[in-house]
């Protein structure tokens, strides 16, 4: 009697062991089919979204990149991956497992690309940067950049835009709109734009539009950020003696081109950027500033100085007085004169 239990429970435990087995091999062998070695290399391939598991698997055959839908389609349910599956774009190897393209597809889609907005760029360029990088059309950007009521919907208290796309480094979707890139930007500007940031201006009595284009002029004269604060400095010393700011960045952003050296005919530009010739801050920003000079311009420096000349190699000298000022702009005037004659010779 025992002989004959022993044996049916043996049988059971065989019978068990090879179910198991059988199960275990034919989820190996749906996770494990080969698609077709029809070619090698990648294939860029796209998940729209909105696109349901059977369209993906369909897209997929077509493509040759699975074994057959059915096998693909088991795979997909024992790795659990046939509610994962986001749009996005992927690069696939051809003639890989299931598996190993589910693995991929699992994973977040190569839909994204880093772009770096650098500090100190005009809406202009930034839109030429967005055009190489993601394809958009630049003269919509720069339309929205213009639109006052756009700007009022995003929550910017200006009439434009310049100034408020804070220069980073974004992750973006490669099909996003226009509208949608600057939105990620002025997001980044108001998070950058702190209780520390608005407790400082609204101390030294700035609105944010003010402090925006104090940075912005700050962001376009410095090259050596030591000397931002400093460089702060006499910018507010001038405007709370009701001096002329004089700042060189605001005549460059209303001549056409690339920055070059200022000529007389420049100085005396009727344009409401123009610094030499109103007195107070200009409109608005003229690009659109980073972290260091946003930080410099509610944080100037404690100095009496209301002058600054270029050394030649990005510093500055500062003065309290004309005079001074004067001894310095002499020897820049040399330093450009034997660089001028180095040049002549070279």
């Amino acid at each position: 009697m025992n002989a004959k239990r022993n044996a049916i429970i043996y049988g059971l435990i065989v019978s068990f062991l090879i179910a198991v087995t059988s199960g275990v091999y034919w989820r190996y062998s749906q996770i494990n089919a080969l698609a077709p070695e029809i070619a090698s290399g990648e294939f860029e391939f796209t998940i729209q979204p909105g696109m349901s598991i059977n369209q993906i698997i369909n897209q997929l055959n077509d493509e040759n990149l699975i074994h057959d839908t059915k096998s693909f389609r088991w795979a997909a349910r024992i790795l659990g991956a046939d509610r994962k599956l986001q749009p996005g774009i992927f690069s696939l190897p051809r003639g890989a497992t299931n598996g190993e393209i589910l693995s991929i597809l699992m994973q977040p889609g190569i839909n994204t690309k880093n772009v770096t907005i650098p500090e100190g760029l005009t809406c202009w360029q930034i839109a030429g940067i967005l055009q190489k990088e993601l394809g958009i059309d630049s003269s919509e950007f720069i339309d929205l950049c213009e639109n006052s009521d756009f700007a009022k919907d995003l929550g910017i208290k200006a009439n434009r835009l310049e100034g408020y796309l804070f220069p980073s480094t974004y992750n973006f979707y490669r099909n996003s709109s226009s509208a949608q890139l600057i939105n990620r930007m002025v997001k980044q500007f108001k998070e950058e734009f702190n209780n520390d940031i608005q407790t400082s201006a609204e101390k030294l009595g700035f609105s944010a539009h003010e402090t925006m284009t104090m940075a912005s002029i700050i962001q376009g004269e410095v090259m050596v950020w030591d000397e931002a604060r400093t460089v702060s400095s006499v910018y507010h010393n001038r405007l709370r003696i009701r001096m002329h700011l004089g700042a060189d960045p605001t005549i460059q952003y209303v001549i056409p081109g690339p920055p070059r050296r200022l000529l007389n005919k420049d100085i005396a530009i009727d344009s409401p950027y123009n610094t030499y010739r109103n007195y107070g801050l200009p409109p608005g920003p003229i690009n659109n500033p980073g972290r260091r000079a946003l930080k410099a311009a509610v944080n100037p420096a404690d100095t009496d100085f209301i002058y600054f000349v270029a050394r030649g190699d990005g510093s500055h000298s500062f003065n309290k007085t004309i005079a001074g000022h004067e001894k310095d702009k002499k020897k820049f005037q040399q330093v450009r004169r034997e660089a001028r004659r180095k040049k002549r010779k070279g």
